[in-house]
């Protein structure tokens, strides 16, 4: 095959699977126009209702985006001016935004190659007395070892506050990721395997009372917590994104059911040294992306991008390396991070993407890891 001449394969398809939702979607956007129920109200409650149950937790409460649910979270546990939190710096901006702006400092660990989530060996070594919080971030879908997390925050008295933005739907010894932690918060972003169709996030919460000083902050009410008085802000969810997000949600396991089948095709082409390894029994990852390694990165990308296929690149360089840092401690060496920055990539993979296609992808990728590889078949730069 002409790799000039095969059809272009984007990195995500927001459209198509809109399709099927069209009619329902209108159909209720209508009636919400007709109500003025615009703020709030009944869809925003199904929905928390709906998550709350998916994520195994007693309670969630609907915000405007992912970024106002890690800021609410933190609010909420009593993170405050001074105290540290410790998350990974292999991450998108909006974690460690969150952890300035309420004025606290991010203090980074180093993540696993397997998995590329924050490193459990890492943080018990980077506690101090002025830390108040974990952040484990389900990176790309896959979930962190929440196990050890949660029993050096036992030990320590610190609150498991994690980021699953990227993670909804994803298990953890056979128990959804959202179900570990005080807290794990959600972003509904378009590109997410749990959609809207704008900006909107959520907290799930394991103790309902969290939920509901969530609900007081969301709509400017002012609120005590741990002797601190936190202002309220507008961090709201709207009804017409939860709406849309629980028509989606109705559709989630066929979606999925997709992703999963996209991410068998490329598994069974690219090695498993270049590729996420779960450890561990009941554990799932739902492939919001699916990357693998290679030291010559840079040469795989321009040869899928010859073959008419779009990738990504992400957290190149990792936190600690940009701007913010200036907020940010070190807590130890951060080389896996570092190296992930350098060597990985993610393939298309969304519920729209042909499997034909799939296989075509994975083929490139595996003749491309073939041929860079030494005579050892360990896999090297090109020249």
């Amino acid at each position: 095959m002409d790799p000039q001449t095969t059809g272009r394969v984007g990195r995500y398809d927001l459209v198509t699977p809109m399709i099927p939702c069209k009619d329902e979607i209108m159909a209720k956007f209508e009636s919400i126009l007709t109500t003025g129920n615009f703020i709030l109200g009944e869809e925003v409650r199904l929905l928390e209702q709906e998550v709350a149950a998916a994520c195994g937790c007693a309670d969630a409460a609907g915000v405007s985006s992912g970024s106002s649910a890690l800021y609410a979270a933190l609010a909420v546990a009593g993170v405050k001016a001074g105290d540290e939190v410790i998350t990974s710096p292999y991450t998108f901006d909006a974690t460690v935004e969150a952890i300035v702006l309420i004025g606290a400092h991010p203090v980074f660990v180093d993540v696993r190659p397997t998995d590329l989530n924050i490193d459990p060996e890492a943080i018990e070594a980077a506690v101090t007395p002025r830390t108040r919080a974990i952040m484990p971030v389900h990176i790309f879908g896959a979930p962190a070892d929440m196990a050890p997390i949660e029993a050096i925050a036992a030990r320590h008295g610190l609150d498991v506050l994690a980021d699953m933005a990227q993670a909804f739907g994803t298990l953890y010894a056979g128990r959804p990721v959202g179900a570990h932690g005080r807290m794990s918060t959600l972003s509904f972003y378009p590109t997410k395997n749990l959609p809207g169709i704008g900006d909107g996030g959520m907290v799930v919460c394991r103790d309902a009372a969290d939920a509901d000083v969530i609900r007081k902050l969301r709509a400017h009410q002012a609120v005590t917590l741990g002797g601190r008085l936190h202002t309220g802000w507008n961090m709201r969810l709207d009804a017409i994104q939860a709406m849309a997000i629980r028509v989606r949600h109705a559709r989630f396991g066929a979606e999925q059911a997709d992703r999963d089948a996209v991410a068998r095709i490329y598994d069974s082409f690219v090695p498993a040294a270049n590729r996420l390894r779960l450890v561990g029994d009941g554990m799932k990852c739902t492939y919001h992306q699916y990357w693998l390694r290679c030291r010559d990165r840079d040469g795989l990308r321009a040869e899928l991008d010859r073959h008419g296929v779009d990738t990504g690149v992400y957290y190149d360089p990792p936190l600690h390396r940009h701007a913010l840092a200036g907020y940010c401690r070190q807590g130890g060496e951060l080389r896996e991070a570092e190296r992930a920055g350098r060597e990985v990539l993610t393939l298309p993979i969304h519920a729209a993407l042909p499997f034909d296609q799939a296989r075509r992808i994975g083929a490139v990728v595996r003749d491309f890891l073939a041929r860079t590889a030494d005579p050892a078949g360990n896999e090297v730069p090109s020249p």
